[in-house]
């Protein structure tokens, strides 16, 4: 078995590809870093630390790659040759590969090949449905539909760069979730470890709004007081306590919606704090506060859980205090961070707030957060 897999990061080679591997596929990487190309094509595999495994070593091999900057007719020949397509290459970069994915689904279709299963693994709400939106702008829905399947997927794991006598490594959590939606598929792929489920929504929702949630909640929060690290920003329990009280929050909307138990919820709850405290790894809260304006969006971690809160008439005080915490985050070198400081001093918190959330000036989620936002 053959997969093509687009993104040679830290979340492709580290969770995608190690997956794959572990399945039994032969994986060609598609890559824009030459050093990472020319790295994995000079070794014909890399190495995987473990870290809640006493960073225990995993080789990947069977593996290539192909840069589609330099060499986009080998990228379109690996389509027509993949029995698995798969991406990760952060949400925001999948226009940049729409192009020449297109290119080799309209090849494969042409030579009359078997369809094939392309699944965005990206950590954004519908990915594959955005994958496939963009690329029917480069080749018709007839052709598209008849050559490849979107599936969504709901992914979680910890991946890290680093690098070992010269060589660009992954660090990984063993933990994982990978949930693929079932129904879309030609065929169900042999993915070990993944999850096949009818209805996605609950899932992408349950990591959205806890894992992201608390993530997030404790980038802000220990921004605001002045911590590096979000490992740090636990040791404080006023944030401890604010940050799990969101994430409880949200496990209450979850419950409401889709029937998870409490002690389910409470159990991802309390597997998301334990590993937000390791302490092999130190997350600096500019990293993970990185790109505000996209997490104080209306469907997003923060203000989506908060919102359908309060139309179900149940608490979200703490979720308030986290997008408050949100709207003082600053980074000089993240483009979202200026535009929302920018936003904040020429206009005003309020208009800042109603413009990037889109929550209504009179709503009491609105009224709290300004509250909470003048409290310093």
């Amino acid at each position: 078995m053959k997969a093509l897999h687009f993104g040679a990061g830290n979340i492709g080679r580290g969770f995608i590809g190690d997956l794959l591997h572990k399945s039994g596929y032969e994986i060609t990487f598609v890559e824009v870093t030459d050093k990472v190309v020319r790295q994995l094509n000079r070794d014909k595999n890399y190495d995987l630390y473990i870290l809640n495994e006493d960073n225990r070593k995993v080789v990947i091999d069977n593996i290539q790659a192909v840069s589609s900057i330099t060499d986009e007719q080998k990228v379109i020949e690996a389509i027509c040759e993949a029995d698995l397509v798969t991406t990760s290459v952060w949400a925001d970069n999948l226009p940049k590969i729409a192009d020449v994915l297109a290119k080799g689904l309209h090849v494969r279709h042409n030579r009359g090949l078997n369809p094939v299963n392309v699944i965005a693994c990206e950590n954004a709400l519908f990915a594959s449905n955005i994958l496939k939106e963009l690329l029917l702008k480069h080749i018709s829905e007839e052709v598209l539909i008849e050559i490849a399947q979107f599936a969504n997927t709901s992914v979680d794991r910890l991946a890290l760069g680093k690098v070992v006598d010269g060589k660009s490594c992954v660090e990984i959590d063993s933990a994982f979730e990978l949930v693929i939606e079932e129904n879309p598929l030609f065929r169900k792929e042999p993915i070990k470890g993944a999850t096949y489920v009818e209805e996605l929504q609950p899932y992408l929702e349950r990591k959205l709004y806890i894992v992201n949630c608390g993530h997030a909640a404790l980038a802000y929060l220990g921004f605001v007081k002045g911590y590096p690290t979000v490992q740090e920003a636990l040791k404080d329990e006023e944030i401890k306590t604010t940050a799990i009280s969101a994430m409880n929050e949200s496990s209450k909307l979850l419950e409401a919606k889709y029937g998870f138990t409490t002690v389910e919820l409470q159990k991802k709850v309390e597997e998301s704090i334990e590993r937000f405290s390791a302490t092999f790894v130190m997350d600096d809260v500019l990293r993970v506060g990185r790109s505000p304006l996209r997490k104080l969006d209306p469907t997003d971690r923060l203000v989506a859980p908060a919102a359908q809160l309060e139309a179900k008439g149940l608490p979200n005080d703490s979720l308030a205090k986290c997008i408050a915490a949100l709207l003082r985050f600053e980074n000089p070198a993240d483009e979202q961070a200026v535009e929302l400081k920018q936003e904040v001093d020429s206009k005003g918190v309020e208009a800042a707030l109603n413009r990037f959330s889109k929550i209504d000036k009179e709503s009491p989620l609105f009224k709290k957060i300004i509250e909470e936002y003048k409290k310093g």
